[in-house]
C-alpha cells in the first residue's frame, strides 16, 4: 500500500509549469472570437432592421385604420427597446481595437474575452429589459381586448415570450461562464 502523505508531498513539490500560448495561436483565437462577434452582431443588426420594419408597417396600418391604441403604444415601445438593444450590442461589443503590436497580444485577447463575457453575463439587463415595456404594453392590451374565452391564447403567448426570453438569458449566460473559464486558464498560466 502507499503512503498517501508521501504521495500528495510529491504532488505538492512538483514544478508548476504556466500554461502558455504560441504568438500564432493567441493571433487565430483573437480572430476567431472577432468574427463570431462580428457575425452575431451582423445578425442582431439584420434582426433590428426587420423588426423595426415590421413595427412601422403596423404601427403605419393601425394609424390608417384609425386602430392606434394601447397595441400600438406598445409597437412603438417595442421599437424602441429593439433600438436600445442595438445600441448596446454595438457599444458593448462592436468595434475592438485588432492586435497591432502596440502591446502584449494576450493582452488584447484577454481584453476581448472579458468584454465579451461581460456582454453575455449581463443581456438580461441590457438586451432583454429594453424590451419589456412594449411586450407588456401589447399583451397587457391584447388580454383587455380579446373575449374572456380567448384570454388563455394571450396568456399563453406571453408565457411563450418570457419562456424564450429566459432561454436567451440563460443561454448567453452559458456562454459567459465558459468563456470566464477560458480567462481563468489564462489568468492561471
Amino acid at each position: 500500500m502507499t503512503d498517501t502523505n508521501n504521495m500528495g508531498a510529491l504532488w505538492k513539490a512538483q514544478a508548476v509549469r504556466p500554461r502558455t500560448l504560441p504568438a500564432d495561436e493567441i493571433h487565430r483565437r483573437h480572430a476567431a472570437l472577432e468574427r463570431r462577434v462580428r457575425r452575431r452582431n451582423r445578425i442582431e443588426y439584420l434582426t433590428a432592421a426587420m423588426m423595426f420594419v415590421a413595427v412601422a408597417g403596423l404601427v403605419l396600418l393601425d394609424i390608417r385604420l384609425g386602430a392606434f391604441g394601447a397595441g400600438t403604444i406598445g409597437l412603438i415601445l417595442l421599437g424602441i427597446g429593439g433600438g436600445a438593444a442595438v445600441w448596446q450590442l454595438h457599444r458593448r461589443t462592436g468595434a475592438r481595437p485588432a492586435i497591432d503590436g502596440a502591446r502584449p497580444s494576450i493582452d488584447a485577447y484577454r481584453d476581448g474575452l472579458r468584454r465579451e463575457c461581460e456582454a453575455l453575463a449581463s443581456v438580461a439587463r441590457w438586451y432583454i429589459a429594453p424590451f419589456l415595456p412594449g411586450m407588456i404594453t401589447i399583451y397587457t392590451s391584447a388580454l383587455l381586448k380579446v373575449a374572456p374565452g380567448d384570454r388563455p391564447l394571450v396568456i399563453a403567448l406571453a408565457a411563450a415570450t418570457a419562456l424564450l426570453m429566459g432561454w436567451v438569458v440563460r443561454l448567453n449566460r452559458r456562454g459567459a461562464q465558459t468563456i470566464s473559464a477560458e480567462l481563468e486558464s489564462h489568468d492561471r498560466g
